[in-house]
């Protein structure tokens, strides 16, 4: 019988496929706003948005930019290079493109079967940098939110992961023990190091389409999982 209690999953990329129904999202972008008058092919603009989109969440997750920063940057940034500097053609853009990523509905292979197993043994939650505003839709949209009894977002905790002061906050909410909770998350430094650092059992998932050499890693987290069914039998 497993010795935790409750299972704090990450949302994007770990149940949500957030890789696939951003891209989706950005080539709605790319056709409403006419983008190939500047980008030769949506490859190349999504290129582009991808490196200034990596950096600035690096800031944000370091709490050194704003959300409102974040959202116009990484749409004005591309259009920059062709002496584009409307903030606010890039705040429409950020809006749309939210709007756009909130009706996609894509979730990583077998999540709705792991949750529905493990439901009924454990007390489930999300723990997310994701923001507010678009969590909840992604949620609802793809049939996740009736999976769990808390969700943990950085921007209402005023924290982010991997920030333990995030990791003390939910520990704090669900009255649980360190060595009560498992975190689940396909981010190693968002998602297992901050557990780590937090005294909490991690499982770091890797899906199976992509490289892994664990003899790199770091510190080796408790469990690695390449599918989200493994959980099942991990936690039997």
């Amino acid at each position: 019988m497993s010795r935790y209690k409750y299972l704090l999953f990450d949302l994007d990329d770990t149940l949500w496929n957030f890789r696939e129904n951003s891209k989706a999202a950005l080539q709605n972008i790319f056709d409403e706003y006419d983008l190939k008058r500047y980008y030769a092919s949506f490859g190349d603009y999504f290129d582009r948005y991808e490196e200034h989109n990596r950096m600035l969440w690096r800031l944000y997750g370091n709490q050194q930019i704003t959300k409102t920063f974040l959202n116009i940057e990484r749409f004005l940034a591309p259009l920059r290079p062709f002496g584009i500097l409307d903030t606010a053609l890039a705040g429409e853009m950020g809006t749309a493109y939210l709007d756009r990523c909130a009706e996609k509905t894509l979730k990583m292979p077998h999540a709705i079967e792991t949750l529905e197993h493990l439901k009924s043994q454990y007390d489930l939650s999300i723990i997310s940098n994701g923001f507010s505003e678009v969590q909840f839709k992604k949620m609802n949209r793809s049939g996740l939110s009736s999976f769990f009894s808390h969700v943990f977002l950085s921007e209402t905790i005023g924290h982010h992961k991997p920030d333990p002061a995030f990791f003390s906050k939910v520990l704090q909410t669900l009255r649980a023990a360190k060595s009560e909770c498992l975190v689940i998350g396909d981010n190693y430094t968002v998602d297992i190091e901050g557990a780590m650092n937090s005294g909490l059992d991690q499982a770091y998932y890797v899906p199976e389409d992509q490289a892994l050499n664990d003899s790199e890693l770091p510190i080796k987290p408790t469990y690695i999982i390449r599918d989200l069914a493994e959980l099942i039998t991990l936690l039997a």
